[in-house]
């Protein structure tokens, strides 16, 4: 492969996206690429932007735009995207970052643009995929240029750094890497924290600076303390950064101290805010608008918001707003109002940058402003997130904002006067960003320049601390958390390539059963050490995705006794800052390990490993082997049925049949049979497409096996399996397939996080809004 001659940096954004590069030889500044894109659906146009937009067109616009260089398979990524979000919302997809980092979903399904009923569900396109189709565009945009060049400027050939949130978790930043590679990039690409990128952006603008007294305005003996303010179109980022100065004649030494917990608020919810102080002059004080027509409006409020912040004005100044109707009087049904820039930077101050004490905390409610399914903050007011944030933190001498929500200057400038305030009165100096939409790809690509020749290099570790939950005895109820372990296995600041060994902590596992860890990560807990055991803590432990592997020995097969290994955990990050834990064999007979991973792909799996599991921990199966498979040969049968047989397939003659085969009413079933059948129902999962009966009969066995969703060993894998449902969607959509599938949810409501509940009742809140 060619040598790089550039390091290219791309802003992988809520809202836009960006690429830009530096020539690895010379002194050349950064640049930006032009992206080809769609403007109309009759033109292309050339931009350094690219709006993180997707839109499907149905067939008559496909045929405009099928095998244009800026079309990317079916969906059309970009400038028009953005546009058709108001006018078609149901066929436009976005915010998919912000999704990566919502755990309780299955981020690999299809189910974008989220509640749409416009796009069949197989048209559909999941969070990765989006993200993987942005890069692809970018990716495209890049070797277009330089088509002509040769083969050493292919952009296979650079060195590539894509960013993320510096609040992204382990599993977040790996569904990143997932769609970078799947959208064909380099196995070396490298992730990059926002903010880490804004401050090289900046730095890029001041040479580098030595003279920190003139930018950062306090002498501490050398040591300032910088505070990045990020807020983007879908999270707020904080990063607290300590530069210490080391002579006149060399660069100072800079580390990335600490970053904020995910916060899922940005630009979005003001976009949300702004609609629903429009909503009212719109349609009247009785009225509310649902579906499509609510997208509408959201989709031109941000147009709205985007165009007030981009000049200043004086306070008065009015901005008309106009909502078009839906149907065949449009001019009629078309709607109007004004709104002025004071009512709408009151809706940012008030709602999102309220004045607040030092001591504040954010509101942690169970309800919050959540739309397209989305979990945001429970609480808006980003200054008490911000306050939290700097609880025990070190006095800022200055702070670098970015983001297009910071953008008015009474927001800077109210930020600037609550952190004075909170620190006795210290006035903090704000720091230029002369270029605030580019500056994380900018700086994303001097942080590749500066990796490739190891200079300037801001220090910067583990931002987390990761812990794994252990447990004292068998599976634990939620009240009986207390008798938890939490382990510290990765600490907050370790290094890249740095092994941890834990050996402290006895484990045994089970062989040839799944391996199962609930893991939590952590912004505090700074003097934690791998091994270290910490109380539970709800405000300061973030809950994972479980990392799960099934622990196979070849020892074992030959040994009928032996039943468990005893194993001690390997955790680290490897190059790409990315979490690796391993269990490995503490057994001289045993000499392997097995590395835990995260289920990113939940619905590509069937689930082998769940059919390794027991089917209780208290309880087998209460009849023979032999009924049992008898039971689930005779399942698998029924639902291979061809809908014209006579005697057509209904929950009812199945559990009658099983039970003559198994010899027991269904009333004396056990845990462990029920739970022991699911495999088989689960494996016929597709068979629902047959006929409604078929269908029906699914729905009913799955709520039957799988009630109350807890209670048995391995249910939270059944309860993953059985949400693949949410992501196929019902192959028949009649009252009484519907009616069943409420009720599988309700019968296992117990084994659903708040987070699947509340995705499970949003698509259904406009029709309960809508009736009287």
């Amino acid at each position: 492969m060619a040598l790089p001659r550039f390091s290219i940096g791309i802003d992988l954004g809520t809202t836009n996206c960006a690429l830009a590069f530096v020539p690895l030889a010379g002194q050349a500044r950064t640049e930006l690429l032009d992206i080809p894109q769609w403007e109309t659906l009759s033109a292309i146009t050339e931009c350094s932007g690219l709006p993180s937009f997707l839109y499907l067109p149905d067939e008559a616009v496909a045929v405009q735009t099928a095998g244009e260089p800026a079309g990317n398979k079916q969906w059309v990524v970009g400038r028009l995207a953005r546009k058709k979000a108001g006018e078609s919302s149901a066929r436009v997809a976005h915010s998919a970052k912000s999704w990566l980092c919502h755990h309780a979903s299955d981020r690999t399904a299809r189910f974008l643009p989220w509640g749409s009923e416009d796009i069949d569900r197989t048209d559909k396109i999941s969070p990765v995929g989006a993200s993987t189709l942005i890069l692809s565009e970018l990716k495209r945009a890049w070797n277009s240029r330089f088509a002509d060049s040769g083969p050493d400027f292919d952009f296979d050939s650079q060195e590539i750094t894509v960013t993320v949130p510096a609040s992204f978790d382990a599993a977040a930043q790996a569904l990143t890497l997932m769609a970078a590679q799947e959208a064909g990039f380099p196995e070396a690409i490298r992730l990059l924290e926002e903010p880490q990128a804004t401050f090289y952006s900046w730095l890029e603008e001041h040479n580098f600076s030595v003279n920190l007294a003139d930018p950062l305005g306090h002498n501490k003996h050398g040591i300032y303390h910088l505070l990045v303010v990020d807020i983007g179109g879908g999270t707020t980022d904080f990063s607290l950064f300590e530069l210490r100065s080391r002579s006149c004649s060399s660069p100072p030494e800079i580390r990335r101290e600490a970053v904020g917990d995910h916060i899922l608020l940005g630009g979005d919810n003001v976009d949300l805010a702004i609609a629903r102080l429009l909503e009212p002059r719109l349609i009247g004080e009785r009225g509310a608008l649902s579906g499509p027509t609510w997208d509408d409006l959201v989709a031109r409020c941000r147009d709205l918001k985007e165009t007030m912040f981009s000049v200043e004005g004086p306070p008065e100044e009015a901005f008309s707003f106009s909502l078009p109707g839906r149907g065949s009087s449009l001019v009629t049904a078309s709607r109007t109002a004004q709104v002025t820039r004071a009512e709408l930077l009151r809706v940012l101050l008030d709602g999102f940058f309220p004045e607040c004490k030092a001591q504040a905390r954010p509101y942690r409610t169970q309800t919050a402003l959540k739309e397209w399914g989305l979990p945001y903050a429970s609480d808006g007011a980003i200054t008490r997130h911000l306050a939290e944030f700097l609880r025990g933190r070190p006095r800022i001498d200055a702070i670098l904002f970015n983001g297009g929500t910071l953008q008015p200057r009474v927001l800077r400038q109210r930020i600037c006067q609550q952190v004075a305030n909170w620190q006795g009165g210290v006035p903090v100096h704000e720091l230029e960003n002369g270029d605030p939409e580019f500056s994380v790809a900018r700086g994303a690509a001097l942080f590749g320049k500066s990796l490739h020749y190891k200079t300037n290099c801001i220090e910067a570790g583990a931002a987390r601390a990761v812990f794994l939950e252990l447990f004292r005895g068998r599976s634990l109820e939620p009240q009986e958390r207390a008798r938890s372990s939490y382990m510290c296995v990765l600490p907050r600041g370790a290094s890249s390539g740095t092994r941890f060994e834990i050996t402290g902590v006895p484990l045994e596992l089970q062989v040839n059963r799944p391996a199962r860890f609930q893991v939590y990560d952590s912004t505090r807990h700074e003097g934690c050490k791998a091994g270290d055991i910490v109380d539970w803590s709800e405000e300061e432990f973030h809950p994972l995705p479980a990392l799960q592997t099934v622990i196979r020995a070849a020892y074992a097969e030959s040994n009928p006794t032996f039943d468990t290994i005893p194993v001690r955990l390997v955790a680290g990050a490897n190059e790409l800052g990315l979490l690796q834990v391993s269990c490995v064999s503490a057994d001289p007979r045993v000499r392997q390990s097995w590395p835990l991973e995260f289920n990113l792909r939940r619905h590509e799996h069937d689930d082998q490993s769940l059919r390794l599991a027991p089917a209780s921990d208290a309880a087998e199966p209460n009849i023979t082997a032999a009924a049992l498979a008898s039971a689930k040969t005779h399942v698998k049968r029924c639902f291979d049925r061809s809908p014209k047989q006579r005697d057509p397939i209904t929950a009812t003659r199945l559990l009658k049949q099983l039970e003559q085969i198994i010899e027991l009413p269904k009333s004396e079933w056990n845990a462990g049979l029920v739970r022991s059948l699911w495999p088989a129902v689960e494996s016929c999962m597709a068979q629902r497409a047959v006929s409604a009966d078929h269908e029906e009969t699914w729905l009913i066995l799955a709520g039957f096996l799988l009630r109350p969703g807890f209670g048995a060993a391995a249910d939270n894998l059944r309860i993953d399996s059985l949400w693949r449902l949410r992501d196929l969607g019902l192959c028949f959509l009649g009252k009484r397939v519907k009616s069943q599938e409420y009720i599988l949810w309700r019968r296992v409501a117990g084994g659903l996080t708040r987070e699947r509940q509340e995705q499970i009742v949003a698509p259904e809140l406009n029709k309960i809004r809508a009736r009287k």
